[in-house]
C-alpha cells in the first residue's frame, strides 16, 4: 500500500479569551512571561458540533466524500448520538463511522493507525477524521503544568495514496498535505504510577524516547534528521527539555500556534501542521517529527509536506 496521506486539513476553536483571566485558577508557572501561551479558547457548543464544522470544510475541500468517519474525542460521553448527528450534519448519513478514545491527549498516534488499517483492508478509499474535544470541568491546566487547555477540532482526509487516486499532475484539489512516513504508540500503564510530579515527567521522557526509537525503526530516520520536532503545545521550557532529552537540538523545535490557541487535546498535531505549513514554516519536502502523549501513552507521527 502507498504511504498514508492527509489532505484537505481544516480546524476551528472557541471564543479567544487571555490566559490572564485564569490567573486565580492557573499555577503561576502557567501565567509566567516566557512560557509561550498568551490566549486560550473556550466553547459553549457540543464537542461535535465543533468537529461538524471542521468536517464540512474538509468535506467541501474533498475531491470526492470520504466512505468511513472516524471520530476521535475523550470528553463527549454521548458519542453514539453525537456520531449520529455528526453524519447528518456533514451530509453523510450512509457512511459507516468509529470512535476513538482512552489516550487522552494522545489520540492521534491510534486513530491514524485505525484509520491505515482500514484502508488496507481495501473496503475503504478516503477516511474523515475527525478530532474534537472541549474543558467539561472547568479546569484548564494541563497536568503537570505543561500548559493551557482550549476546546477545539480539526478535520482531515486520510487516503493510501494521492486523495482522488490519481497522481501528482492529476489532482483536483489545492492545500497543503503530508505522506505519513511512521506511526508509533508506546504504552506503559505503570510508567509514573502513584509518582510525583518529577518521576511522572521521567516516565513521559522515557515513553517519548521509545517511540522515537520505534519511528526510526520504520522509516530509517533518526529525530536528529528530520528538519523539525513538533511537540504538542506545550509552555516552552517543556517542549525545550524534551527535545533536549531526545538528544537533539533545541533549534530543531517547531513551536506550534500555542499563543494563540493554548493546547486542544488530542487535535494540537494536526493543527500545528496545518497552521505551520500554511504559513511557511514547514516547506513542501521538509521532515517532521510531530509528537502526542496520553496519561500513559507516547505517539510519534513522521511526515513530509508533499504540497
Amino acid at each position: 500500500m502507498s504511504a498514508l496521506q492527509l489532505s484537505a486539513l481544516a480546524y476551528v476553536h472557541g471564543e479567544r479569551r487571555p490566559i490572564a483571566e485564569l490567573a486565580d485558577r492557573l499555577a503561576p508557572e502557567l501565567l509566567a512571561p516566557d512560557t509561550g501561551l498568551a490566549w486560550y479558547r473556550a466553547s459553549e457548543r457540543e464537542i461535535w458540533q465543533l468537529a461538524a464544522e471542521a468536517g464540512a470544510r474538509t468535506v467541501e475541500a474533498a475531491v470526492e466524500p470520504p466512505d468511513l468517519l472516524v471520530y476521535v474525542s475523550e470528553n463527549d460521553h454521548g458519542s453514539s448520538d453525537s456520531l449520529t448527528h455528526l453524519v447528518r450534519a456533514l451530509g453523510l448519513p450512509a457512511t459507516r463511522y468509529l470512535r476513538v478514545s482512552g489516550h487522552d491527549c494522545g489520540n492521534l498516534g491510534p486513530a491514524l493507525h485505525l484509520a491505515g488499517q482500514a484502508l488496507a483492508s481495501g473496503e475503504h478509499r478516503r477516511v474523515l477524521l475527525l478530532m474534537a474535544d472541549r474543558v467539561l470541568d472547568g479546569d484548564r491546566s494541563q497536568a503537570d503544568t505543561l500548559s493551557v487547555v482550549s476546546d477545539g477540532a480539526v478535520a482531515c482526509l486520510v487516503t493510501a495514496g494521492e486523495p482522488d487516486g490519481g497522481t501528482d499532475d492529476e489532482l483536483s484539489s489545492d492545500g497543503v498535505r503530508f505522506a505519513v512516513h511512521g506511526v508509533s504508540t508506546v504504552t506503559d500503564a505503570e510508567a509514573g504510577a502513584g509518582a510525583g510530579v518529577g518521576d511522572r515527567i521521567l516516565a513521559t521522557v522515557a515513553l517519548a524516547v521509545a517511540g522515537t526509537a520505534e519511528i526510526a525503526r520504520q522509516c530509517g530516520r533518526a529525530a536528529e534528521d528530520f528538519d523539525h520536532l513538533l511537540f504538542p503545545n506545550y509552555r516552552t521550557v517543556a517542549q525545550q527539555f524534551l527535545c533536549s532529552a531526545m538528544g537533539v537540538p533545541v533549534e530543531r523545535v517547531l513551536f506550534g500556534p500555542m499563543a494563540e490557541y493554548g493546547h486542544c487535546f488530542s487535535a494540537d498535531s494536526l493543527v500545528s501542521l496545518a497552521h505551520c505549513a500554511e504559513r511557511g514554516g514547514i516547506r513542501p519536502g521538509e521532515h517532521v517529527l510531530a509528537f502526542g502523549d496520553g496519561p500513559n501513552s507516547w505517539s510519534s507521527l513522521a511526515v513530509e509536506r508533499i504540497a
